[in-house]
């Protein structure tokens, strides 16, 4: 546990033509419980004495076994909750791969989805903000705030300087 400090994240989206390499999260029940089966980019946290890019790149190749060699950072989203677990700093990468075999996961299950199909899976709610900012290929800094139960409350876009949810 955390006890509600600002851990680093780096997370990457893994795209090729019109599709997204994603993770859907809930291998185990309680995995599933808690986090709702949801869609995310892959990746994982920033160890210690390592930058964004090494911790992505690292992230990448250990869940995957993609080695990606050029990730672009995308943006940077804040996220504050009540729930300790849940207050992070989340460095957002993309980078275009071919498609290749991919390991077993322990934290859920790779799926290849369509661009065109990403409002009707499951996600956080602010990733569909953040797949907007990447289709325009514009950078993000975004604050978001949650309730209790992970809704989102608000999101602000220092960049734009205006909320945007």
């Amino acid at each position: 546990m955390n006890n509600g400090l600002k851990r680093g994240i780096c997370l990457c989206i893994l795209e090729n033509d019109d599709e997204f390499l994603l993770i859907r999260r809930g291998k185990t029940k309680t995995d599933l419980e808690e986090l709702g089966g949801y869609y995310i980019p892959i990746g994982g946290k920033i160890d210690p004495y390592e930058t964004p890019e090494e911790a992505v790149t690292r992230e990448v190749f250990e869940e995957t076994g993609i080695k990606i060699k050029t990730p672009k950072l995308l943006g940077i989203l804040t996220e504050t909750s009540p729930l300790p677990k849940y207050n992070n700093i989340v460095y957002f990468f993309y980078e275009r791969i071919l498609k290749q075999p991919l390991k077993d996961c322990e934290e859920g299950f790779f799926e290849w989805i369509k661009k065109a199909d990403i409002g009707s899976i499951p996600t956080p709610q602010i990733d569909g903000i953040i797949y907007q900012y990447f289709e325009r290929k514009e950078k993000f800094i975004i604050d978001a705030t949650y309730d209790d139960k992970l809704n989102l409350l608000t999101a602000y876009s220092y960049l734009e300087d205006k909320k945007i949810r």
